[in-house]
Formats: structure tokens, sequence, C-alpha cells
């Protein structure tokens, strides 16, 4: 099976993936700090042999040609060259790449603590039974030294009394929460205070489900997990990873959850420690990290597409003038559907340029809208108001940090001066009121006032490759057909800049998982393709996009059974009626919102832009095959006032 090695980036146990001469070409995080190498050192060319050695040899370690199936956990000690040293459990099994490419994979599970806690309990154990036995002698003497009774029993209560204030003083010093459970559910009388903090409560005496906060609807399957987890009818490492892995903390703190089976001497289960850790500043590390990169993603961006951000920056400050507009209002009618598709387009944009704070703040705008139109109250206007607000915070404060590099590097050396695209326009138009002077006025215009539609559309790459990732898809390159046809900017720009929606969806929507499109005999890459053309009628010249995927096309049963869920009887229209309504407002085959899309704004974001030009959308699909967006809008070459644009045909 091929597998993409990122998955393993999140795991807490250390992973290692190697060639067949033990090269590692992949290790995560925890590895990397098992190692005592950073992960760069480690891919880049080093053995696994030479970053540990072995109590014993492991002979499919030596062998990883013969490793054809998942071997047994091996447990050995080991000692880093660069770090620490313990006790692990090994396996190796083969996995192919994303490339087809045969590898092994090593998981290495560190069983140190496990053993500590059996040895520590185990101690405590026989500590325990040596106090039973000492009062089984005290018993004895008890009979044969009555005078003495009371005194006797005092003392031994006293005994048992500091053996388990000595045993609750061990839990207490421990950082993490630690409880144990039995295979009725039961907490057992056995806990540390670390717990009032991890799980918000002395969990003594109390059922595991309850103090772990389960939703009703998870309870009966938990305690099928439960129960398969004492009857050891599978290994317990590989039962012990279906059970929760995070407690709700209320405080939004972030605590990890990790098994241990607890036994007896002769090994049978007799309980589960439950290790409750407050990982937050691990999560905290590893969002800022994010953070980081989708920095250093946006400088680079930025120097490469400077041309790019401005044209954005523009378009956001007129977007967020509108939003600003909107929710100052203290009374209505408010304009709901161009606020949505304002914070709609504002986040693609800003999603393109890897401003995240204002993509994520958008996005919580909008789920603040979508709640408000289903009720709408005072409060939660006031609540969309503030996001809203804040959207544009996170704006100027994306301008104060970049100021330095969208205001003065990558200057030119020639001189550059200024000039209105008003007055531009002016002296063009006087240019062609002169004889022979039409074709000047067209270069005039062609030099300083249009630009290529490839600068608009290039960025768009990265915005599926991007969606991509975030779907586990595979996408080629966008392809752009004569992307070197000239626009004037100020009257496209609006209208481009809602192309995200379109590309956003050819990946979500349209490209199929990489395994059905092998299966199907596709490509297991996705392609995505924008062509530009003109056309001329009696009416004028048009300019016509076309954005075409190869993916699963739209099925016009599911929109129709969408439609009929809201209503509509829509049994007239035929297939290829019924798949125009994706442009309708607030459509969405999606049933969940994500970050990527369910809104129902995108295609109408373009059909609006469209229709504000005197254009015209509509799409085409064949299931199986793929889908093709056509934008067809009046293809203008001067800056027209007051004059009415042509309908589209």
């Amino acid at each position: 099976m091929r597998i993409q090695y990122s998955l393993f980036d999140t795991l807490l146990e250390p992973v290692f993936v190697l060639t067949a001469d033990q090269k590692v070409v992949y290790c995560n995080e925890t590895a990397a700090i098992v190692a005592g190498l950073s992960i760069r050192k480690i891919t880049r060319g080093m053995k696994f042999n030479e970053l540990f050695q072995f109590s014993e040899p492991i002979e499919a370690l030596d062998n990883l040609i013969g490793v054809s199936d998942a071997t047994p956990y091996k447990e050995v000690n080991f000692k880093a060259l660069h770090a620490e040293e313990g006790k692990v459990q090994i396996t190796l099994q083969p996995i192919f790449d994303s490339m087809g490419d045969k590898n092994w994979i090593v998981f290495v599970r560190d069983v140190t603590l496990e053993e500590r806690l059996q040895k520590k309990y185990r101690a405590e154990l026989e500590q325990k039974e040596g106090v039973i036995s000492a009062l089984e002698e005290a018993k004895v003497q008890l009979e044969n030294y009555s005078k003495n009774l009371e005194q006797m029993v005092a003392e031994r209560t006293r005994e048992l009394s500091r053996l388990n204030q000595t045993m609750s003083a061990l839990l207490d010093s421990l950082g993490q929460g630690f409880f144990i459970f039995n295979a009725e559910g039961k907490i057992l009388d056995v806990s540390s205070k670390a717990c009032e903090a991890t799980v918000e409560c002395k969990p003594d005496g109390q059922l595991i489900w309850d103090v772990l906060k389960l939703p009703e609807n998870k309870v009966e399957g938990f305690k099928k997990w439960m129960q398969t987890l004492f009857m050891e009818m599978l290994p317990f490492e590989d039962l012990s990873c279906l059970g929760p892995e995070t407690y709700p903390h209320t405080k939004e703190r972030n605590i990890a959850l990790e098994y241990h089976p607890l036994r007896s001497n002769e090994g049978t289960m007799e309980g589960v420690v439950v290790v409750a850790s407050d990982i937050t500043s691990l999560v905290e590390a590893q969002k800022q990290a994010e953070r980081e990169k989708e920095h250093a993603k946006l400088i680079i961006h930025m120097i490469k597409s400077k041309r790019e951000i401005h044209r954005f920056i523009q378009e956001a400050q007129g977007l967020l003038g509108e939003v600003r507009d909107e929710v100052s209002k203290d009374n209505g009618p408010y304009d709901t559907e161009e606020l949505f598709r304002s914070l709609h387009t504002l986040k693609g944009g800003a999603a393109l340029f890897s401003i995240k704070d204002v993509a994520e703040a958008c996005h919580q705008a909008e789920g603040l809208l979508a709640e408000l139109k289903q009720s709408w109250t005072h409060p939660a206007f006031i609540a969309l108001r503030g996001k809203c607000f804040e959207v544009e915070e996170f704006f100027h404060k994306f301008l104060d940090q970049t100021k330095e590099i969208l205001g003065s590097s990558n200057l030119p050396e020639e001189r550059q001066i200024e000039v209105a695209i008003s007055k531009l326009n002016h002296i063009a138009r006087k240019v062609g009121s002169l004889p022979g002077g039409g074709a000047v006025a067209q270069e005039l215009l062609l030099e300083l006032a249009m630009e290529p539609v490839t600068g608009f559309i290039e960025p768009y790459s990265d915005v599926m490759l991007r969606v991509a990732e975030q779907t586990d898809k595979m996408v080629s390159p966008l392809k752009i057909h004569n992307g070197n046809l000239m626009v004037i900017p100020e009257i496209y720009s609006g209208l481009f800049s809602t192309f995200v929606h379109a590309f956003r969806n050819a990946v979500d929507h349209g490209i199929e998982m990489p395994d059905h499109r092998v299966d199907i005999g596709k490509p297991a890459e996705g392609q995505v393709d924008v062509t530009f053309s003109l056309n001329h009628n009696s009416q004028g010249s048009w300019l016509l996009v076309q954005i075409k995927d190869d993916g699963g096309g739209i099925d016009p049963a599911r929109i129709r059974e969408k439609l009929a869920g809201k209503g509509l009887d829509v049994s007239a229209e035929t297939d290829q009626q019924i798949i125009q309504h994706i442009f309708d407002s607030q459509f969405s085959t999606r049933e969940q919102v994500t970050d990527i899309s369910g809104r129902g704004v995108g295609m109408d974001a373009i059909k609006v832009a469209a229709e504000e030009l005197a254009g015209r959308v509509w799409v085409e699909s064949t299931v199986g095959q793929g889908s093709t967006l056509f934008v067809e809008v009046p293809y203008i070459t001067e800056f027209q006032k007051d004059k009415k644009l042509p309908s589209a045909a």
C-alpha cells in the first residue's frame, strides 16, 4: 500500500523509514529527539545502525530485503549514539511510498515507562503484603498478649497509615494525572493529585467513562473496547491505541491520554493505568512552528509575486471597506449575501498568500453570519461585527509586519513615476482621436495599462496544491493556455479574484482520491487547465475563460436531492439545467462546513462578478470525466465611463 510519510508527523512514538541499505529517508520529530539529532541531519544519508546500539542483534534490520510482512515486536535495550538510553520494542514492515518505491518502516515503542510503573506498583503491592503479614503476626501476638491489645493495634494502624501516606506522596509527586480502572470500569482508590488539573476531578471510585466525559453515544463503544482489553484477545499495545486519545478540558488545555497494563505476578491483567499528560506547551510549540513556516512562505511569496500581493491588498482594502460599512449599520436592512461574498473572497485571497490569521478570522466570521441568518439576534450581530473588525485588525497587522518588504524592497534600478490610470486613458483617447492615432493609442494602453492574464492566474497553482495536501489528493501544476492575453486590471481583477473558489472546488469537489483515479485508469495526479480566448460577434469582442478539470464531474442526481431537500420542485429541469444550480446563492453539496468549502458562496461570487461586467457563467460536466466552468464577459480595452456594457449572448 502506498503511503505518505507525513501521516506519521503527529505520532508521539518514534517512527523511521529505511531503504534496503538501512539509510533513513524519513523520521518524525519524536524519532529525532530520541536519536539526539535533527531530522535534516538524520535523513541526509545516515544509516539506522549509526544512530543506535542495541543489546542484541535484530535480524530483520540486517536483512531488510527478506522482510515481507510485519515482524513481531522485539524488546531490546538501546543506547543512542548522541543521546539517551533505555528499553524499546521494535517492529519492521515493508511499505511503499507515494512514488511506489519499496521501503521499510520501523516503529519504536518506549516500554521503559511501563516497566517503571509495573515495578513501582509491584513493590507497593509487596509492601502491602508485608503489612498484611505483619498484621497476621500481630493477631497472634494480640491473642497471646491481650493486655497489650490496644497498644499493639494502635502501633500497627500507625504503620499502615504511614505506608498509605508514602504511596500517596509518591503519586502526588508525579506531574501527570495517574489513575487505574478495573474490568468493570470503576476507578480504584489510587490516583495522583495532578488529576485535579488534568481531568478536573479526583477520579477515585468513579466510572472511567464519566471521568473522561465521554458522550452518551460513545459509552457503549468504550465498554466494548474495555472488555476486549481485559480479555486480551489481541496484544494490549495493538488495542490501547483505539481508546480515547484526549480529554476535553474545559479550560482549553491539551490533555493526552495513554494506557498501560497493570499485571499480577502471574502476568494476568488486573487493571489499566491511565496517564493524563498536559501537552499544551508541546501543541502550542507545534502551532508556533506552523505559524513561522506560514510566515516564511508568505515572505517568499511576496518576493516572488510582489505585484500580485499589491493587487490583493488593493482588492482587500475595497472588500474590507464594504464589510465595515455593512456591519457598522445600527439598523438594517443588511445585505447578507454581499457580506458573505466579500468575506469568502477575502478569505480565499488571504489563503492564497498564506495570510493565515486573516483567512481564519474570515472563516469564523462566515460561521457567525451563517448562524445569524438562521436566527437573528442583536448579541449575535454584535459578535459578527466584532469578528469583522478583527479581520480588519489582522489585515492591518499583516501590512505593518510586511511594510518593509512591500514598501522598499526589489526597487527597480530605473527611476519610476506614477501616473493615474484615468489620466493615461485620457491621453490614449486624445491620441486615438488624431489621424492614424488609433493603433498608437492601443499600443500605449497595451504597454502601460494592460497586463497579461497569466499574472492573475499563476498564484492559483499554489492554492490547488495546498487544497490537495489538505484533502490527501494529488494534483499537477496548473496549466494556463493563451496566458499572454492582455487585459486592463482595473476592469477584470475583481472577477479574477473570485476564481479562487473555482480552483479550490476543482480539487476539493472534482479531483478524485489518487487510489481511485488509478483504479479507473486515470493518472494519480489530477489536472486543471485554464484557457483564455477572444470571440467576436455583432455585439463586439468577448473574453471567454474556461477552467477545466479531469475529475469525477458533477452528479445531477445529487444536486436534485439537495434541491428537493430544500423543498424545490426541479423535476421538469434537464440534467444540464440542474447542474447550473451550483451558482445559486448558499448552495453547496457539502454536508459540513470546512476551511475549504461548504458555505455555498464561492460559485455565486463568480456569477455575480461576471454579471457586473454584463457577462454570464455556465458549467458543463460529464460524470466520471470532469467539468468545465465557462465565464464569458465583454473584452474591454479602454476605460469606460457612463457607458452601458453589452449583455452576454
